[in-house]
């Protein structure tokens, strides 16, 4: 798949936030022809990007994300700032800073000083609903949620989510501007905590905990169980569709009943969870987890991010040859305010 041809590189995006996930959020946009306008007050995050963009391109000329060349003019079409005056003249706006509900707020209005009235604004956020994102702000309807996953550059995944006074206009808008960035958008009727892919998956883990907690298995078991079992079709096929192609609702639904009373239901945090809370873990970054990152004889910190990328890469590949993205995103019926 590469950059749609209809995009002019004077289509501007502004990234705000330049983490992990917002330099993804970057070279995504500059793969599908856009220019970009990257701002983060912290330098460090800023002179990281730069860094960053040529292993983005290999990656997203691995994937057929890009053609060979592709991204020669990459750097002439990023502006980097620390300003957020420097928005100004974009066609969209992306909020990509880390997952605090009190900043996302502040910098939602602080955003709105700059911003024209109609220009859209995106949070990625991965939990946080989006009426409470757009408490405070002169302008509501035009934020929604954009959620992005890692390696936001060469994977499909995208949430759009509206909050209660989003308007269909920037859905509409939203769901277009997903496509052209090359996403298969999955487009939420309503706001919810979490979203889709979120909600599902903190019921897996919280079963997963929960199950080493209980003595079950231990954690190892329980991965290997899951990845050669659930990491077989995942790619292909949601929990939905899987019922349906892996012997039909009324088996499963006999297997189900049986199982839901004992499944983990508990609205507090496990134990194990919190433990990690009170250790700040870090999974490989500091060692601590569910498993050891330094090295010996199991794999290290940066051959797990190896891994993880290649996986990532032949996963997108794989997509695009057996699971074509090219049938129209349709919007459903999202319960919106349009006044």
């Amino acid at each position: 798949m590469t950059s749609d041809e209809t995009t002019r590189c004077d289509e501007v995006i502004a990234v705000v936030g330049l983490g992990a996930l917002g330099r993804g959020i970057v070279a995504c946009c500059l793969a599908r022809g856009f220019a970009v306008v990257g701002i983060d007050p912290e330098q460090s995050h800023r002179e990281s990007l730069r860094d960053y963009l040529p292993e983005a391109a290999a990656q997203c000329l691995e994937a057929g994300v890009i053609d060979a060349d592709h991204s020669a003019d990459w750097q002439a079409r990023l502006e980097l700032s620390g300003d957020l005056a420097s928005i100004d003249g974009a066609c969209l706006v992306i909020e990509a800073i880390s997952e605090h509900l009190p900043s996302k707020k502040q910098l939602l209005e602080q955003m709105e000083e700059s911003i024209p009235a109609d220009v859209p604004i995106g949070s990625n956020t991965s939990a946080f609903p989006i009426t409470a994102l757009q408490e405070g702000c002169n302008h509501p309807e035009r934020i929604f949620g954009m959620h992005w996953s890692s390696h936001g550059h060469v994977t499909r995944f995208m949430e759009l989510t509206p909050g209660e006074q989003t308007s269909s206009e920037t859905m509409a808008f939203a769901a277009k501007m997903a496509e052209r960035l090359g996403k298969e958008p999955a487009i939420l009727k309503k706001d919810i905590p979490g979203f889709l892919c979120n909600r599902i998956g903190y019921a897996m883990y919280r079963e997963a905990v929960h199950l080493l907690e209980s003595g079950v298995a231990d954690a190892a078991t329980i991965d290997r169980s899951f990845r050669n079992s659930v990491g077989l079709w995942a790619a292909m096929c949601g929990p939905l569709r899987v019922i349906d192609v892996m012997g039909g609702g009324a088996f499963y639904a006999e297997s189900i009943k049986d199982v839901l009373p004992t499944l983990a239901n508990s609205t507090e945090l496990p134990a194990t969870l919190q433990s990690f809370i009170d250790r700040d873990a870090k999974g490989p970054k500091n060692n601590i987890g569910f498993f050891d990152y330094n090295g010996g004889d199991q794999p290290d910190a940066a051959e797990w991010a190896k891994r993880f990328t290649a996986a990532i890469l032949a996963t997108k590949q794989y997509q695009d040859q057996f699971i074509p993205c090219d049938e129209p995103t349709q919007l459903g019926e999202p319960r919106m305010n349009t006044n």
